[in-house]
């Protein structure tokens, strides 16, 4: 009877352990599962003047609309209230500056190595005009940065490639190398290799997406002539929610994921024609509204489709991958069309 008892403790042990086992391997699968994301770049990723910079309100807006049980920010670095994880150093250039500043493209093998990520959130280039570095050279240097990291991109995971906000040249906290103008071409100028270098890759098929985050800010934004304030933060979050939006939506099948009150800005457009009226319209390809040409105003309308908020009357143009089905894919590309042509 004793012996019976014994085996029948020891059966239970087993068991319990062989769940518990079978439990921890379920949950570390699905930690696995998620999407880690991670924010890269200089003092702006790190939320200079601000804890936790954009990254705050992005992830709370992520939160809010559904999306965080399935994603992660991941990185070396450690800050702000709620996902603080993340890899923005300040005053860090693209690469090292001798005897000036550190760079990313050095230690991004190391980086990428020890804090694994399916999407990178990419911003640099802000302390190599600071310091008046190699300016002409700096496109050179981010290839080599931005080839680094897509050496570690897995497959279906993306680089957002960002462009730089401007950068007041009034205010000499940081330099006085400058003038207004001056400051302003530089900006201009590197902004220009990054949207060359994302178009390049783009076209070599690697998963880039181009991110302007010049367009988001005004110098009204910056709280000491180069970093945000907090409302210039928030407004870079919800921008790169907007960025991240369709990728985590076609990633995840959209499965989870609550639509979300549209938003957008709209201009007063035309109405759209009806049947009859649209028979003599020339048709413009991937022209979603029959203003004869393809904008925002597209995007806007394929939106409001996909979120169920409006109609699609142009089916043929809206399947822009071609594979008989309208979904994020396809917003996707027309985003990636309408803001490469810009």
């Amino acid at each position: 009877m004793k012996k019976k008892k014994l085996l029948s403790a020891l059966t239970a042990v087993v068991m319990t352990f062989c769940m518990t086992a079978s439990f921890m391997n379920t949950s570390a699968e699905e930690e696995n599962e998620k999407i880690r994301i991670m924010p890269l770049g200089d003092s702006i990723t790190d939320g200079f003047n601000v804890v936790g910079g954009y990254r705050t309100p992005l992830w709370k807006t992520l939160e809010q609309n559904g999306y965080t049980d399935n994603i992660e920010f991941v990185g070396q670095n450690w800050g702000g209230e709620v996902a603080p994880r993340h890899s923005g150093y300040s005053g860090y250039a693209i690469a090292d500056i001798p005897n000036q500043r550190m760079g990313i493209y050095n230690f991004i093998d190391w980086l990428m190595t020890e804090y694994p990520a399916d999407v990178v959130m990419l911003q640099i280039g802000t302390n190599d005009i600071l310091s008046s570095y190699e300016l002409d050279g700096m496109g050179d240097r981010l290839e080599l940065l931005v080839d680094s990291v897509l050496n570690y991109i897995p497959e279906g995971g993306m680089l957002f490639l960002a462009t730089i906000p401007y950068m007041d040249a009034d205010v000499t906290t940081y330099t006085d190398a400058y003038t207004v103008e001056e400051m302003d071409k530089a900006v201009d100028d590197y902004n220009a290799q990054v949207k060359a270098l994302a178009e390049k890759k783009i076209a070599e098929g690697k998963p880039v997406t181009l991110s302007d985050n010049n367009a988001v800010l005004t110098k009204a934004d910056l709280a000491d002539g180069v970093h945000p304030s907090e409302e210039g933060y928030a407004k870079l979050g919800a921008h790169w929610y907007e960025m991240l939006k369709p990728y985590l939506d076609n990633a995840l099948g959209n499965t989870s994921i609550q639509p979300t009150e549209d938003t957008t800005e709209t201009t007063e457009t035309e109405p759209i024609p009806t049947e009859s009226e649209t028979i003599c319209i020339e048709p413009v390809l991937y022209d979603l509204d029959f203003d004869k040409k393809v904008g925002v105003s597209d995007i806007i309308v394929l939106q409001k489709y996909l979120l169920k908020k409006g109609s699609l009357s142009n089916w043929t143009n809206a399947d822009l991958n071609g594979d008989g089905v309208i979904n994020i894919i396809d917003l996707a590309l027309l985003k990636r069309m309408v803001f490469k042509n810009r």
